[in-house]
This record gives C-alpha cells, sequence and structure tokens, in this order.
C-alpha cells in the first residue's frame, strides 16, 4: 500500500537537474500523471527547488556552510559591513519557503484522507477483479460441465451395474470411473490453454486416462471370471482415446459397434437383468460420449480459441490432403489386394487346420474363413461407396461380429485342444481393425505378439507326436496370416479404413454383400483335407 514516507521519498521529488540528466526514468516513478498525489507533489517540488535556491545563494553571499547562532550575532552586531541587509533580506526569503511548506503540510492534512480513501478504493477494485479473474479460472467452462453431466447422467448408472454384478467386473469399473475423472481434468486444461507444443507434454496430460485404461485391460487379461463382461468393457474403453483422433465421433461410433461382439453372447449366457442393464448402460455410456464430442470437439480436441487461432485452417488443411488421398487411391486394386491375401493366407491356414482332423479345431477354423469372408463383402462396399452412417455401418459389420462370436464360442478350455482353439479365439478379434480408426496396425500387431503365447506351447505338447510338424504348420500358418492381413492394413488403410471418396452412396450399393461373385474364393470355401 501507500505511506507518507514513500510518498515523501518518491523519486519526482529528485531537481530538474537529476532528470534532465536522466537520473530517474519515467518508468520507475510510482507516481504518473492522474495519481492521486501528483498535485502535492509538484508542490514539494517547486519548495524544493526554492530551497536549493536559497542555499545557492547563501553560499554566493560568503556565508559558511555551517553558521551557529553566534556566527549570526556576530554578523549583527557588526553594523558596517551590511551584513545585516543580508542576512534580513536572506531571513525573508527563507520564511516565505517555510510558510509554503507549512501550507503545504496543512493541504495535505486536509487532503490525506480523500487521497487514501481514493487509493483504498483503487487497490480494493484491483483486488476484486483479480478476484473475479481467478474464480473464472478456477470455473469451469462449459465443455467441462457438459462433461460433468455426461458423468452424472451416464457413468453413474453404468458404475451401478457394475457393481451388481461385483467381482472383476467392478473392479473395472472403479477403473472406468478414474478414466472419466483424468480426462474431466484434462478437458479442463483443454478449455483453458493452446495445444501442447511438445509431445511429452501432451502425453503428460494423457498420463491419467491411459493409466487407467491399463488397469482395466490388465484386469481383462487376468480374469477368470465373467471374462466376456471383462473383454467387452476394456474394448469399449478404448473410446477414450478420442482425444487423440481428427474424426472422434466416429472413433468411437467404432467402438460402440463393438460392444455387440461380447454384448449378445453376455445377455444369451446370463439370464439376471443385472448383465443386460450392463450392457444396455454400457452402449448409453458410449453414445453419450459421442453426442459430447459432437457437439463440442467434432474435429479433434478443441483447445482455447484466443491461444489457437490457426487451428481451424490446419484442420482444414488435414481433411483436404486426407480427402485427396482415399480420392486418388485405386480402390479397385485395394479390394484385389484383400482377395490376394485370402488366397495367400487364409486358404493355407484353413487346409492347415483340416489336416489335423480334430472336429472341435475344424469347427472353429469354419468360423475364420466365414469371418474372412464377410470381411471380403464389407471391403468390396468400402473399395465402392462412400462412407455411410454409423448405423449403416454396424448393419454391415453384424455378420463378421457374429462370426467372431462363434469363434470364441469354440473355445473350450476342456478339449484337448484348448491351446489350438485359444489361440485361434485370442487372435482372430484382429478382424476388428475396421473399427480402429487411427492405427489399425498397431491394433493387428498386438493379437500377433500374442500368438507366442499359445503358439510355444502347442509346438511343445505335440512334439513327440506323429504328426507333430502339422501342428508346427498349424501355428505357422496361424501367425503368417495375421501377419499377412497387418501387411494388407498397412498398405491401404494405414490411418482407417479408405472409403472411396468418388464412389456411390450406400442406398446404391448396399445389396452389394448379398450379390457378390465370390469366384476369387473358390480356392478355399469348403476347404478340405
Amino acid at each position: 500500500g501507500w505511506s507518507r514516507t514513500s510518498v515523501l521519498t518518491s523519486p519526482r521529488m529528485s531537481s530538474p537537474h537529476q532528470a534532465e540528466e536522466g537520473s530517474f526514468d519515467d518508468e520507475d516513478d510510482p507516481l504518473m500523471e492522474g495519481d492521486p498525489f501528483v498535485h502535492i507533489i509538484d508542490r514539494v517540488d517547486a519548495i524544493k527547488n526554492s530551497f536549493s535556491t536559497f542555499y545557492q545563494t547563501w553560499k554566493d553571499e560568503g556565508f559558511p556552510d555551517e553558521v551557529t547562532k553566534e556566527d549570526i550575532k556576530d554578523q549583527l552586531a557588526d553594523k558596517t559591513n551590511g551584513q545585516l541587509e543580508k542576512i534580513e533580506k536572506m531571513t525573508d526569503k527563507f520564511a516565505n519557503i517555510l510558510g509554503r511548506l507549512s501550507d503545504l503540510v496543512k493541504q495535505m492534512e486536509l487532503d490525506e484522507d480523500a487521497c487514501y480513501d481514493m487509493i483504498d478504493e483503487i487497490d480494493e477494485n484491483e483486488e476484486e477483479e483479480e478476484e473475479e479473474e481467478e474464480e473464472d479460472d478456477d470455473a469451469p467452462c462449459e465443455t467441462v460441465l457438459e462433461f460433468e453431466d455426461l458423468i452424472t447422467n451416464y457413468l453413474v448408472p453404468f458404475l451401478d451395474a457394475v457393481n451388481s454384478i461385483g467381482g472383476e467386473v467392478q473392479q473395472q469399473g472403479r477403473y472406468v470411473a478414474q478414466a472419466f475423472g483424468a480426462q474431466r481434468e484434462m478437458l479442463m486444461q483443454v478449455s483453458r490453454g493452446q495445444q501442447p507444443e511438445m509431445e511429452d507434454e501432451f502425453k503428460q496430460l494423457l498420463h491419467g486416462t491411459n493409466e487407467a485404461l491399463g488397469f482395466i485391460d490388465h484386469i481383462n487379461d487376468e480374469a477368470v471370471n465373467y471374462r466376456k463382461h471383462t473383454a467387452m468393457i476394456a474394448g469399449a474403453m478404448t473410446a477414450m482415446g478420442w482425444v487423440t483422433s481428427p474424426e472422434p465421433r466416429q472413433y468411437i461410433g467404432d467402438m460402440l459397434n463393438a460392444v455387440p461382439v461380447y454384448g449378445r453372447q453376455i445377455v444369451e449366457e446370463y439370464p439376471g437383468e443385472e448383465h443386460k442393464n450392463l450392457v444396455q448402460t454400457l452402449k448409453l455410456l458410449l453414445r453419450g460420449l459421442q453426442e459430447y464430442v459432437s457437439k463440442f470437439h467434432p474435429r479433434g480436441l478443441a483447445w482455447n480459441s484466443k491461444f489457437d487461432k490457426n487451428s481451424e485452417n490446419e484442420k482444414k488443411i488435414a481433411t483436404y490432403a486426407t480427402h485427396d488421398k482415399e480420392a486418388k487411391m485405386d480402390h479397385n486394386l485395394m479390394f484385389a489386394a484383400y482377395d490376394q491375401f485370402i488366397l495367400e493366407n487364409v486358404v493355407p491356414f484353413i487346409k492347415s487346420a483340416y489336416k489335423l482332423e480334430q472336429q472341435d479345431i475344424i469347427s472353429q477354423a469354419d468360423y475364420v474363413q466365414k469371418a474372412f469372408k464377410s470381411q471380403r463383402d464389407f471391403m468390396k462396399v468400402v473399395s465402392m461407396c462412400k462412407r455411410p452412417s454409423d448405423e449403416e455401418i454396424r448393419e454391415l459389420l453384424v455378420d463378421t461380429s457374429e462370426f467372431l462370436m462363434e469363434i470364441e464360442e469354440k473355445c473350450d478350455m476342456e478339449s484337448d485342444n484348448r491351446h489350438h482353439l485359444t489361440l485361434v479365439s485370442s487372435g482372430m478379434p484382429c478382424l476388428a481393425w475396421v473399427s480402429v480408426p487411427m492405427n489399425p496396425s498397431g491394433y493387428i500387431s498386438d493379437m500377433i505378439n500374442s500368438i507366442p503365447v499359445y503358439g510355444d506351447k502347442i509346438v511343445k505338447s505335440t512334439s513327440m507326436g506323429e504328426n507333430a510338424e502339422d501342428h508346427v504348420e498349424f501355428v505357422k500358418t496361424f501367425r503368417d496370416m495375421l501377419r499377412g492381413l497387418n501387411d494388407y492394413v498397412k498398405t491401404y488403410h494405414n490411418k482407417g479404413l479408405s472409403w472411396n471418396m468418388d464412389g456411390e452412396d450406400f442406398a446404391t450399393v448396399r445389396d452389394i454383400i448379398d450379390n457378390v461373385n465370390a469366384s476369387n474364393l473358390s480356392g478355399y470355401s469348403n476347404t478340405s483335407p
């Protein structure tokens, strides 16, 4: 705050000579024009200059720097040297200066309360403004408030559902809540600042969410009971990765489309209402998240606009570049390449499965080839069609999803061939790459990396048998099949499905799957030894 001492020792009290030499800069002066004490300081300056002039005159007249009362008396006693007249003149000047100083002091006493009241008012106003700014910074903006509504309206019912089931499902629910809480904090940061320039800074913002998702996956990997429940939740929570996607609505929609893969099985196997409620509340949660993202982050994370002036232009450029890439792709070649992959990689695996002459392995392999046939039909639509609506895509993926469920159903843990069956059931979810928008190749790679877990067990457990080489071939051809799919995806769908931007509307080609010529698949359809 201000004080009398600070006023009287202000740089404004410097002499004009000092000011001319720049001894005190204006920007160092706490009292600028318009401040309440300026008029007082100006008067102090004038009186000070008068004292300086008086002192200089005193010296010019021959008076010593230090003079006592006795010296003055001696000077006055000598009436012949003219000093009396000089002293009287100087005394008058000094009295005049003292009078002015006295008047100033009186004025300061009168103005003191008003001046300090004014300053106090200014300080109070500044403090109120700072408090308001701090409150504005701390208060959640609309994007965060809407996310909190999402938590209240959709997450809470889902958590009630997992709690009613308990066990590993309930454990996952705790980390689902943690993931949403961490994402809420991240969205608060997004609403207040600009996008970090360094990738590590952005990763730090994602750390809380990623950590929670890691625990969700771990619980699923270790699950003994309710394996379908935990797999469904783990897959659905991948939707939390929308923050890294330029098309977040589509990204979440793809995860939503995958829920029925396990959802139907859960409802069929577990008649209790709590299991049906789990599937339903999970769907509603993802739909709520999708609606939120569509409203506030339709083209990716919407950072604070006052910092992100060029974001819209950059997004438009990126969008144009993506469209241009898709428009130029030879979609006939893309579809032909998928057929080539089936002949070179899928057919050998189906043959190796039949060669083992184990009914449960053969039965599962039949659904493997049906799943790839279904995806082949889907890829035909992709090659001819502009991207349909989310609902239409879900319709197109129904058959593939059902075949994947059948593959999972064939995984009998009591079978002597359980390692073979588990190998296939753990790897075939790779067909869900069509629902991964940014890095589908990475998704397939995760499936490939799991092969040695069961593949080594198969080779080791059958190494002493007569047909040991056939089991080795089974593992090898399955691995090659997934690698072949990954190579295809890397080449033609590296950033997600490449729909034909110059193609027809979905309504025009919606019957294509039923009418597609399957002649290219004759080499593996109903394959038998």
